[in-house]
């Protein structure tokens, strides 16, 4: 290696990695001619390795580290793909000089500060009068195409929330990844364009250094041939991309144009907005590519996505609003909006079931008018999934085969040359609402502007309609949103809906249900009531008058809270559901309250959930202030998450439920929720624990062997985040289970 005046930042960099350097630096030793916030930060990360991040192998060299908490490579060396092709051959076949093919960030921005920042500046001349930094444009390796696939936690985003940027990959990686045969010699072969630059020897070394802690990010060194367009001479090069087997590699990324979109539309790092990433290299493409494609974009050879999703980030900064969620189960139905996203195991069929917890991207309408857009609960039913905002705005998605989502289709309907086409847009429902619950296949709400409740669905044994049936005909479903008969003037606070029955609680108090009451979930109707005989509608309050507050529906059993903190439950009993040992497994048609304290005033509930015969209540520490989960019910698949002798607990009991009872450590319990036969609990950290049933994946803790989990387990696969938009709020994880699935999002 050329020894330059400049040769003295290698050492150091090696003396600063195996710790040998002192703790106060002297302004002599920062490599010459790095200044200002670059130089700091990389003189702080020199200072502050330790063993446990870069190493030092045998000959001296530094070892690549991968840091999970920076998701960087400490110290900024990174690893080299070609051994053989050492930076010593480099130089020597280019005289010295060290050439470098720049496909992303390079083609628009060397930096302001380094090494490459001096290309073409006359008044930095070196050997025979040449600039000491030079630029060409020319295509890069053949059979390279670039691809939007290295999440970017130093740059373009941050470790909370990754923001998308560019690599190059070859050929038969992008075939791979996309389950195809990587030997396939049937398609083009791709040519990617980018920027050469061309650094005098003197600071080779530096440039090196100052490369190899801009690329941290998961790149590593390879050397390519290239081809310089003004003069036709290839040229052999050093190439920083980011290979499938990285660990800052996206797959999912290159797969889902929709979410990368989405994410590069508001992820933000140190070096700046990650769309500005995007569409300055958009820019520079257009700029060096002819001809124009057939739709008047960019034909970029070895590129087809970053013009696409150039376009795709502008509309959805203008017309449409993306939402992160999480998710895991079954997509049979659309419910985690996984369509068109290929499956874990590299094949091409899109994904039916996510056995880990997996992004979902939901993409919304976008109205700028002045109300809360946050996510302010999830909704999880036997195929169908939604979201309620701040604002009052349900977005309902997934299976619609009775009318459940409110409306004729599933998605917005496509338009020709709409931007709409892009991406599955999912409508909010026609009304304002401040309340919602999704049953097996169908849907309650409760209207913000006016308290009303509506439904709408599946209405074959009155769910919807409230209305009794005498045929042996079910009722029709309904998909616009009508009230039950009978309770058009009724204002409502809460609402719960099951299989096949409806509760609400009302602004008075009372419990209001409708529907199927062949195993007492629902109350029987009032023989005083004119419309007894026409009508499923039944009513009651706590016989001391106390109101009631909050309302949940499963299967065959029905669970209320009142405002003292007492638990009431009605319904079938066969499972011990209803939390009383002196019903037996005999119905229950009017409500009393459960064993023990819960069914007490001041026992200190909060918050009620039921799965299909299991029920789970939320309880806070008068004392400590610290929250207890308690369940009752069916436990023979694990939904309590712990095996018991007859398969079920009859009595509230404090579960130790995930974090206190599972690996992982010991965070508070912030969230729960019941899906059919299983229940999951969020703690303070974001993390999900989930126990039950999981023949679809639904718990999300990847591919178990048995169909049940009979203890609490952390959920792996994607950690929820949320966009930097709504990092500086009080953050909140969200929480629903549904027939076979479940979403969360933070």
């Amino acid at each position: 290696m050329p020894a330059g005046p400049d040769a003295r930042a290698i050492p150091f960099l090696l003396l600063a990695l195996s710790g040998t350097v002192p703790r106060a630096l002297p302004f002599a030793t920062r490599p010459a001619g790095v200044r200002g916030p670059f130089a700091r930060e990389l003189a702080a990360s020199l200072l502050a390795t330790s063993p446990t991040g870069a190493a030092i192998d045998d000959d001296g060299e530094g070892v690549a580290m991968w840091d999970p908490e920076t998701q960087t490579y400490a110290g900024g060396v990174v690893p080299s793909r070609d051994a053989a092709a050492s930076i010593d051959d480099l130089l020597a076949e280019n005289g010295g000089r060290l050439r470098i093919f720049g496909y992303g960030s390079l083609c628009w921005h060397p930096g302001s500060e380094g090494v490459l920042s001096l290309a073409g500046r006359k008044t930095q001349q070196g050997e025979e009068g040449r600039p000491m930094v030079t630029t060409a444009p020319g295509p890069g390796p053949v059979g390279y195409r670039r691809c939007w696939a290295q999440r970017s936690a130093d740059h373009r985003g941050t470790p909370s929330f990754n923001g998308i940027v560019c690599t190059l990959l070859s050929d038969g990686e992008v075939r791979k990844l996309q389950g195809g045969d990587p030997a396939d010699g049937k398609h083009p072969v791709s040519s990617t364009e980018g920027l050469i630059y061309t650094v005098d020897p003197s600071l080779a070394n530096r440039c090196l250094s100052e490369l190899d802690f801009r690329e941290k990010g998961g790149y590593a060194r390879d050397v390519i041939d290239v081809v310089e367009d003004g003069t036709g001479e290839t040229v052999r090069a050093l190439l920083y991309r980011g290979t499938p087997d990285n660990p800052a590699f996206w797959r999912r990324a290159l797969l889902d144009m929709p979410l990368a979109a989405a994410v590069m539309s508001v992820a933000e790092g140190p070096s700046g907005r990650n769309d500005a990433y995007l569409l300055s290299l958009d820019e520079f493409l257009t700029a060096h590519n002819q001809p124009r494609g057939s739709d008047g974009g960019p034909n970029h050879s070895g590129d087809d996505a970053t013009g696409e999703l150039a376009r795709m980030v502008g509309s959805l900064q203008t017309d449409f609003r993306p939402y992160f969620l999480f998710g895991a189960g079954s997509n049979e139905h659309g419910q985690l909006l996984l369509n068109g996203v290929p499956g874990d195991d590299n094949g091409s069929e899109s994904t039916k079931e996510a056995h880990e917890v997996s992004e979902v991207l939901l993409v919304t309408p976008r109205d700028d008018k002045d109300e809360d857009h946050e996510a302010s609960s999830l909704h999880a039913g036997g195929g169908h999934s939604a979201l309620l905002t701040g604002g009052g705005r349900l977005h309902l998605w997934g299976w619609n085969g009775a009318g459940q989502l409110g409306r004729e289709g599933a998605f917005l309907e496509e338009e020709a040359d709409d931007t709409r086409s892009l991406f599955d847009v999912v409508p909010p429902l026609g009304m304002k609402v401040a309340a919602a619950d999704l049953g097996h296949s169908h849907t309650v709400v409760i209207e913000r502007d006016t308290g009303r409740v509506f439904c709408f669905g599946d209405d074959g044994r009155g769910q919807v309609s409230g209305a009794t049936n005498s045929s042996s005909t079910p009722l029709p479903a309904q998909s616009a949103p009508r009230t039950p008969v009978g309770l058009e003037s009724e204002f409502f606070v809460d609402v719960a809906a099951g299989l096949f029955h409806t509760a609400g609680v009302t602004r008075g108090g009372e419990l209001v249900t409708w529907g199927c009451g062949r195993f007492g979930q629902c109350l029987v109707p009032s023989e005083s009531d004119d419309r007894a005989a026409s009508s499923t509608v039944g009513r009651w309050r706590p016989p001391d008058g106390v109101g009631l507050e909050k309302v949940a529906c499963g299967r065959r059993h029905t669970i209320a809270l009142d405002v003292e903190g007492r638990v009431w439950s009605l319904g079938d009993n066969r499972h011990g559901q209803l939390g009383r040992r002196s019903d037996g497994g005999g119905p229950s048609r009017e409500p009393s309250p459960v064993d023990g304290p819960l069914g007490q005033a001041g026992s200190g509930c909060f918050e009620v959930h039921c799965g299909w015969s299991h029920a789970v209540a939320l309880v806070r520490d008068g004392i400590a202030g610290s929250v207890e989960v308690h369940g009752w019910g069916r436990a023979d698949r694990g939904q309590l998450g712990f095996e018991c002798e007859d398969g079920s607990v009859p009595s509230p009991t404090r579960l130790a439920a995930g974090p206190s009872g599972s690996d992982g450590g010991v965070a508070a319990v912030r969230s729960a929720c019941c899906g059919a036969e299983s229940t999951h609990v969020a703690d303070s950290n974001g993390v999900v624990y989930s126990t039950g049933w999981n023949e679809h994946g639904n718990l999300g803790i990847g591919r178990a062997e048995a169909e049940h989990c009979m203890t609490w387990r952390r959920t792996s696969g994607a950690k929820a985040v949320s966009p930097p938009s709504s990092a500086s709020k009080d953050w909140e994880i969200l929480i629903a289970a549904g027939g076979a699935h479940f979403i969360s999002c933070i």
